[in-house]
């Protein structure tokens, strides 16, 4: 096994000396964990000049960045190089204190996460310190908001290691940060950085990092608003849509089977009452993403019905019910019969990582006037907006992208289709879940509420903050046709 093989930069500013001390207490401790390094003292006449020129140099896998003063334990230097090499962050900053956050101001000019401007110490993976130190471009120790401004715009990992001490002075604050952090965003409005990577939704460059869950990093659009993981891919394979992830758990059952049988068959009747009303008697319908079965369960009575769903798991389920079930995704699936007149997609396009490849797949499967029936998160509802900070990991726990109800209109019309009706979806949940739920998320208010279920039917109809869209395909070329794929991926760094 290769060991790990670490850079750790001292930059060197103005008219500071190669500290020789530090130097060599640095590479004395280094000998001593086993791993390849090689240490960098660069010198320039700015801080952020000699940063930049020695991460520029810097071959490790893992690069430090060291105060010439040293003024926390030398230890810290290889408690950061492991949060790193274990892949569970890509950016580490040291802090004094385990409950430091930072100015209010800064964080609210900037980003969430800033540096402690009392402890000099960052370790980054060889990619991040290429792109996130290379873009930087002020010269003082304001760099260092600067660093933590770009890690973010690139959809960076960031974790805090405590180190317990720190300098005397700081390097900027609240009022002394304000400077740095203005020329920061003016840097940004005039696109002076290199362009962050596309939303996979609109394509827009206007996104930032919102969130970090367990093993990855949530991204938002400005300009969609639509919300989606920094990493994730698509089983191709058979196997359930899965994130990329890192240092992750075990995954929790999926969310359906916590729900008892009979919610399930009454949402799934009311999906049906609804594509009854857009579909004639006999019509062929497909659906993506077959869950329990309870839907295609209902749906053959009346109509001649395909299921496809990727977990081998479901499928077996589905054809055990007696129902035509392929183990295939959208993408997969060979359709051997006439196009279909209605594909219904329930909470399962957000699992798709390309909503364009599905879209265009999609249209090719139904006939022209076919109907699209598509259920999803609207993150621009009221319950999301309430519950997105507590439930972000919960939200993202098997979902790759949560869409916004703009950025559905625009996609599918873009996509050409022709929306017919959009509103909220409802769901029916028994009164058990509902107990759990208001015990766990609201314990005021579970009495109360409690004893009003007792007078409510089981299961209950009730909004999961989720919308409904009815869509139909247009025939011909789709409108305003044009070349809307990016050249590069949109996830490639």
């Amino acid at each position: 096994m290769s060991s790990t093989s670490v850079s750790v930069v001292v930059p060197c500013g103005g008219r500071e000396r190669e500290p020789r001390p530090t130097l060599d207490a640095i590479a004395r401790y280094l000998e001593t964990t086993g791993f390849t390094f090689e240490i960098l003292a660069p010198q320039d006449e700015t801080f952020g000049g000699a940063l930049r020129r020695g991460v520029s140099d810097a071959r490790g896998g893992v690069v430090v960045i060291v105060d010439p003063a040293l003024p926390y334990p030398v230890s810290a230097i290889g408690d950061a190089v492991a949060m790193v090499e274990s892949g569970a962050t890509d950016i580490v900053f040291a802090s004094a204190r385990a409950d430091f956050r930072g100015s209010a101001l800064l964080r609210a000019l900037l980003v969430p996460i800033v540096p402690d401007p009392r402890v000099h110490l960052a370790a980054f993976s060889s990619s991040a310190a290429k792109i996130v130190v290379a873009e930087s471009r002020l010269v003082s120790r304001g760099v260092e908001l600067e660093i933590a401004f770009l890690a973010n715009k690139y959809g960076f990992r960031i974790e805090r290691l405590v180190v317990g001490d720190g300098a005397r002075s700081r390097s900027f604050g609240a009022i002394g940060g304000l400077a740095p952090a203005i020329a920061i965003r003016l840097a940004n409005r005039r696109n002076a950085y290199r362009a962050a990577r596309r939303c996979p939704v609109c394509f827009s460059h206007e996104v930032w990092s919102c969130a970090q869950i367990p093993g990855n990093v949530v991204r938002a659009c400005r300009r969609c608003k639509c919300r989606y993981l920094n990493q994730f891919t698509d089983g191709e394979s058979g196997q359930p849509v899965r994130r990329v992830l890192r240092a992750h758990t075990d995954s929790a059952p999926p969310s359906y089977e916590s729900h008892s049988p009979s919610a399930r068959e009454k949402t799934s009747l009311r999906r049906f009452n609804g594509l009854r009303r857009q579909l004639p008697l006999r019509a062929r319908v497909l659906e993506v993403g077959v869950r329990d079965g309870s839907f295609g369960a209902i749906a053959e009575r009346e109509y001649e019905y395909v299921g496809i769903d990727p977990a081998s798991a479901a499928a077996r389920h589905a054809r055990a019910r007696g129902l035509d079930v392929y183990c295939a995704s959208l993408s997969s699936f060979v359709n051997t019969g006439p196009a279909f007149d209605g594909i219904t997609l329930f909470h399962v396009f957000e699992n798709m990582a390309d909503p364009h490849d599905a879209l265009a797949r999609i249209k090719e499967l139904l006939k022209p006037g076919g109907v699209l029936f598509l259920s999803t998160f609207d993150t621009e509802g009221l319950i999301y907006l309430f519950s997105e900070q507590k439930r972000m990991a919960q939200n993202f726990r098997t979902h790759l992208v949560l869409y916004s109800r703009s950025a559905l209109i625009e996609l599918l019309e873009h996509s050409g289709f022709e929306i017919d009706d959009i509103g909220p979806d409802f769901e029916y949940r028994d009164h058990k879940f509902l107990r759990h739920w208001l015990a766990s998320h609201h314990p005021l208010l579970a009495p109360l509420v409690n004893a009003m279920l007792r007078l409510l039917p089981d299961p209950l109809i009730v909004s999961t903050g989720s919308i409904r869209i009815v869509a139909k395909r247009r025939a011909g070329m789709s409108a305003n046709a044009r070349a809307i794929r990016s050249v590069e991926p949109t996830h490639a760094r």
